[in-house]
């Protein structure tokens, strides 16, 4: 959005009528609303056709696409456009009249009252105004509707002829003698006038009054101008008319225009026709009455009856619909058809003085930053054939009191005690006094005051622009100056502002965790580094290129010292997005706190507002390692015994935010601290095993510095020898004695199933035949939440039938814990002895199983020696082998597990219970069974094994 954008290029190369043309072509084009914009979020290369987008978004998606503008259709009026430039820049173009008509099926057409027959009647091919003309016939000669409103109007004479159609006038010849109808669609409603060819016909009284019978369901009232309101049921005005007048054909050029000494005049100007006065047309005020029924129109009799009039005479009102926004002003109060001309300085017939006044809507740019603004106009005639000037300017109270060009009175706006906003030289006289027709001239005012005042008038969110055109200079002088009569088309008038907004409030973005800070990364932040990244997200109204600056000052006060800034060299964003930037080294220190804001400006040199004022400090300080104490387990000194859950008291500086602790080389978990003077934390663990364990602490600050580790050693007394044993040397019966000691409850198991005893590896062993065969205790007998061993001489006679042979397990309510025996899954389907848990009930357990790399696979007919063991303190599972008694050599297998469902069923030798079913039966002898709530170390797994 800078000052070399495309619209100012054009400008630059064409020059202001140039580009005046270019806008104009701009804001009169007409593209169906349907017309589809190319999105830039696609991959599809966007349509540079079309110069039209639905919203703003889309415009500016378009333009920057294509490198053209592209208008705005959710802004587009009758009298208004908004065109996005490739830059993101707005550009309004307002008009003082209608120029577009919105068909019912929601696109836009250019006003076009050319005239065609349809169906029964004659109508426009689009105007603002729903009007339709007779096609011949006793009909209404008019027919106007708004809504359900309905308004018919008359010819004088009754019936119609069927009408000759000449561009947007209906003819109606011989209405009466020596008299035509002429009947015109306008942009907003139509006018009528009777075209009087002849004294003779003039002296008729039926045209010296003339009667048009009115219809419909409004009301018609006269205005105290001499003008026509039409008030629908509701009260709405639907349609005024300005106050009638009439005017002849006089072609004399010295009427309208001088007469250069020695020149030939040219051609005559264009004669006066039924929709306005010619250039040199003599003028009189008309009467209008309501009478019931009808409107009673009176010409005036002296203009009538005057030998010098040049005939044809033409006598109207028209009828409009409200829409333009403009009107004049003369100092005798007069009404006067002025056409869709706007009169400035002296008229040349009568010496009275005009003023023109426009309103134009600047809706579009309340509350935006006005980069440009001029108003162009079309200048139709000049009495003076050289330059002459004329003068614009903002009027005091916005808002003209006539729309649709009436007359305001003379006082309501007055000039030149408004702001004055620029002034234009030119001419172009038509009247052939010159020597020649001279053609249009282009007017643009453009001084910086035009702009400047603009923006005063966006600033104050005003949705109306008035200005006030007059012929005298701000000094009120030269008004009556004859050269500096002037016509201007009122229909290419036009407000032309571009504008912009300024860059929205950044908005700030938290320190990175990664890099910066931890814990309090948002202002007041605290960050472990002296050179931290400052962050914002930038984003714009209209998505411009933006250049961010940061500053880092010792207080928050724009007049504080400047600590750090990239004024020299701001980050350049495309918004939105966002604008980061690193703090130099060696401007910072350790323990300070500063204070930075950032704010950002447009390609414009729009600058928007900073963002508050952000707190930091910097911390780069380790703090100290934690303090650390127990009760039930002192540093260095034997604590609780096995099994005794342990509470931690762990303390640290006052800026310390967590913990972090382990024992040995399990699994870390962070504790949050307790602010306060000093921090603290609880960190509470029950330990796996007895003997020498490490607690190590490490703390960290709110700035993410973290401590030395702290190394705390306590000591965990072992339990007595607690354990459940069945040595199966019964000799017969139904029930296996449990010999443990340390305590332990007895647990006997009772036999079911066809079990039997006989000789063993160590005496006699329980011999299991499949089936139901199965020793079971009459509760549980470890809890299975906690570490425990497990473990049994074993002799299969039979591993084929069975996937699963279960030496070991305790029960769930559905399912066992655990099972210790043998899997032919295991080892590629080789078979394998295993130990196996499930984290929960209802899932498959999870299985440790060795690989016979030092006793070979299982095999039937052979004593081995088996453990299983759960380390909750190290997350794992453990499958012992061993086949030599006398080296204590065998395989150990691991694997990680956690879970603490606890399986409050029987303990079984024999068989597993998978979900509802007893299952996984052993076939075999089974010898020597222990059970240990504590883990066992492979020394004493082997020692066991050879007692």
């Amino acid at each position: 959005m800078d000052t070399a954008l495309f619209w100012r290029a054009q400008n630059q190369q064409r020059g202001p009528v140039g580009f005046l043309a270019l806008l104009v072509t701009l804001a009169s084009a007409t593209v169906s609303i349907g017309a589809p914009a190319a999105s830039a979020a696609t991959d599809t290369a966007p349509d540079c056709s079309v110069t039209e987008a639905a919203d703003e978004a889309s415009a500016a998606s378009l333009a920057a696409a294509c490198g053209d503008p592209v208008e705005v259709l959710s802004r587009r009026t009758e009298s208004a456009r908004v065109l996005v430039d490739s830059a993101g820049v707005r550009t309004l173009v307002a008009s003082a009249t209608p120029q577009r008509v919105r068909r019912g099926d929601g696109t836009w057409s250019a006003i076009d009252p050319t005239l065609r027959r349809v169906g029964g009647g004659v109508v426009p091919a689009a105007t603002l105004a729903d009007v339709s003309f007779s096609a011949g016939g006793s009909g209404p000669m008019v027919t106007w509707r708004s809504g359900a409103a309905t308004f018919t109007l008359g010819a004088p004479s009754g019936g119609l002829p069927a009408p000759r159609l000449a561009g947007a006038t209906a003819v109606y010849e011989s209405v009466l003698p020596g008299v035509n109808l002429h009947v015109t669609a306008t942009a907003e409603g139509f006018t009528h006038a009777v075209e009087v060819l002849t004294p003779a016909a003039a002296a008729n009284p039926a045209v010296r009054r003339l009667r048009y019978p009115t219809g419909g369901n409004v009301r018609v009232d006269r205005l105290a101008d001499g003008g026509i309101r039409l008030v629908d049921a509701a009260g709405a005005t639907l349609g005024v008319t300005r106050a009638a007048s009439m005017w002849d054909s006089t072609r004399e050029s010295e009427r309208a225009g001088e007469v250069l000494p020695g020149v030939a005049p040219a051609a005559p100007a264009e004669p006066a026709s039924a929709a306005e006065p010619g250039v040199a047309s003599r003028q009189a005020e008309v009467a209008v009455d309501v009478v019931d029924g009808g409107l009673v129109v009176r010409g005036d009799e002296r203009m009538l009856a005057d030998p010098a009039v040049t005939w044809p005479v033409f006598i109207d009102p028209p009828f409009n619909g409200l829409r333009s926004k403009w009107a004049y002003a003369n100092n005798a109060n007069k009404n006067w058809d002025v056409g869709n001309r706007a009169w400035v300085g002296r008229n040349p017939y009568d010496g009275v003085l005009y003023r023109s006044f426009f309103d134009f809507d600047t809706s579009a740019i309340r509350g935006t930053q006005v980069l440009s603004a001029k108003v162009t106009m079309k200048l139709d005639h000049s009495y003076s054939c050289d330059n002459d000037w004329v003068h614009l300017y903002r009027t005091a109270t916005a808002g003209i009191t006539s729309a649709s060009g009436g007359r305001m009175a003379w006082a309501t706006r007055p000039l030149p005690s408004s702001t004055w906003l620029d002034s234009w030289e030119g001419h172009a006289n038509e009247a052939g006094g010159c020597g020649q027709t001279q053609p249009d001239a282009d007017a643009v005012f453009e001084r910086a005051e035009l702009t400047a005042d603009v923006q005063a008038q966006a600033t104050a969110n005003a949705t109306t622009y008035t200005v006030g055109l007059c012929a005298c200079n701000p000094a009120g002088e030269y008004e009556s100056s004859q050269g500096r009569w002037k016509k201007f088309f009122t229909d290419r008038t036009y407000l032309i502002a571009t504008y912009d907004k300024s860059p929205n409030v950044p908005t700030v973005t938290p320190f990175s965790t990664t890099t910066d800070c931890y814990r309090a990364c948002v202002s007041p932040a605290r960050v472990r580094t002296a050179t931290p990244t400052l962050g914002v997200g930038v984003s714009d109204p209209y998505n411009g290129n933006l250049r961010t600056t940061f500053e880092v000052r010792t207080a928050a006060s724009e007049t504080a010292s400047l600590v750090a800034g990239n004024a020299a060299a701001p980050v350049t964003t495309s918004a939105p997005g966002p604008a980061t930037w690193r703090v130099p080294s060696g401007v910072l220190t350790n323990g300070t706190s500063y204070y930075w804001r950032a704010w950002s400006v447009d390609e414009n040199n729009l600058t928007g507002q900073p963002t508050g004022w952000q707190t930091l400090t910097v911390d780069t300080a380790a703090p100290a390692a934690p303090t650390v104490s127990s009760g039930q387990y002192p540093e260095q000194r034997w604590g609780a015994v096995l099994g005794t859950a342990g509470t931690f008291q762990l303390g640290g500086a006052s800026d310390v935010a967590e913990f972090a602790w382990r024992i040995d080389s399990g699994p870390t978990t962070t504790v949050a601290a307790t602010a306060g003077t000093t921090t603290t934390a609880t960190a509470s663990a029950t330990p796996g095993t007895d003997m020498v364990h490490t607690l190590a602490v490490t703390a960290r600050d709110t700035a993410g510095n973290t401590s030395p580790t702290r190394s705390y050693q306590f000591w965990v007394s072992p339990v007595p020898n607690k354990y459940a044993h069945w040595s199966m040397d019964e000799v017969s019966g139904v029930t296996a004695a449990d010999t443990g000691g340390g305590g332990s409850a007895r647990s006997p198991m009772t036999a079911s199933g066809g079990v039997s005893f006989g000789p063993g590896y160590l005496g006699n062993a329980a011999s299991f035949t499949g089936g139901g065969s199965q020793l079971a205790a009459a509760g549980p007998v470890l809890d299975t939440t906690r570490s425990f061993t497990v473990m049994a001489w074993v002799r299969a006679s039979d591993l084929t039938t069975s996937q699963v042979a279960t030496v070991l397990s305790q029960d769930g309510t559905t399912a066992g814990r655990f099972t210790l025996g043998y899997r032919r899954s295991a080892n590629g389907g080789a078979g394998g002895w295993c130990f196996a848990m499930r984290t929960t009930e209802a899932g498959t357990p999870t299985t440790a199983c060795t690989n016979g790399s030092s006793w070979g696979l299982p095999s039937t007919g052979t004593w081995m020696h088996l453990a299983g063991v759960y380390d909750t303190s190290t997350g794992t599972i453990r499958a012992y082998v061993m086949g030599d008694p006398l080296s204590c050599g065998g395989e150990v297998a691991e694997t990680a597990f956690t879970g603490s469902w606890a399986a409050t069923g029987s303990f079984v030798i024999g068989r597993s219970r998978n979900p509802d079913a007893t299952t996984d039966h052993w076939r075999g002898a089974v010898d020597d069974v222990y059970a240990f709530q504590r883990v066992l170390s492979a020394a004493e797994i082997c020692q066991r094994a050879v007692e």
